[in-house]
């Protein structure tokens, strides 16, 4: 079997240290030495630097999430099922669970997560190089139509933290403690059904006193 190339060694062994260690703690000695490289210019030269390392590794990730998304929006699609709430955040969820089942999978989420600041949560959900999860922003913002607008966004918000911050705590606790819990398969159907429960319900008299106030 070919060994990888040394650009593919720095994805991967790059996604597996930063995961581990924090983005903020790996030197570029540490990235080559993972890889056996000879070369401490190996970096430098595949990539430019540190930074521009982790921006390819979480667009890998992006594109990747994006293509099993986009699988499921035809579904949706097809089965005319736009206005499902279930369903949208099933398309949410699912691409990300993906990642779970594999040691760089889960580092890729791990990294995500380490990179999503609070204030991304209330901008607007995908980039134009998604178009399947921009469908299904579009899809859960009508679906939702009766919430109030300011409620309907922390919520939105909410869902977009949720999803990052409990995919890579999941990844964590897989890599830290692999035995002894519960499925992949249950944590998901259970993180959509009280995900969905918390998008679905109504506001509450405080909430809504709360959101005329600030308005």
């Amino acid at each position: 079997m070919a060994s990888p190339s040394t650009r593919d060694a720095l994805l991967e062994q790059g996604a597996l240290l930063f995961a581990r260690e924090g983005v903020d703690r790996v030197t570029a000695r540490q990235l080559h030495d993972a890889i056996g490289a000879r070369n401490e210019s190996a970096l430098h030269y595949h990539f430019g630097g540190k930074a521009e390392l982790v921006q390819e590794i979480l667009r890998i990730h992006f594109a990747a999430v994006e293509a099993r998304r986009a699988q499921l929006v035809a579904a949706i699609v097809a089965g005319d099922r736009t206005a499902d709430l279930r369903t949208l955040v099933h398309a949410l969820a699912v691409p990300m669970a993906d990642d779970l089942e594999s040691p760089l999978g889960r580092a890729h989420l791990r990294i995500v997560a380490q990179h999503s600041h609070p204030a991304l949560a209330y901008q607007i959900s995908f980039r134009g190089e998604a178009p399947a999860g921009q469908a299904v922003a579009r899809w859960l913002r009508e679906a939702l139509a009766g919430l109030p607008d300011t409620v309907r966004a922390e919520r939105f918000a909410a869902l977009r933290v949720q999803l990052v911050s409990l995919f890579a705590a999941r990844a964590r606790l897989l890599d830290d403690e692999p035995a002894g819990h519960t499925t992949n398969e249950l944590f998901v159907n259970n993180l959509i059904d009280m995900l969905v429960a918390g998008l679905s319900m109504s506001p509450s008299a405080e909430t809504l006193a709360s959101q005329t106030v600030n308005e």
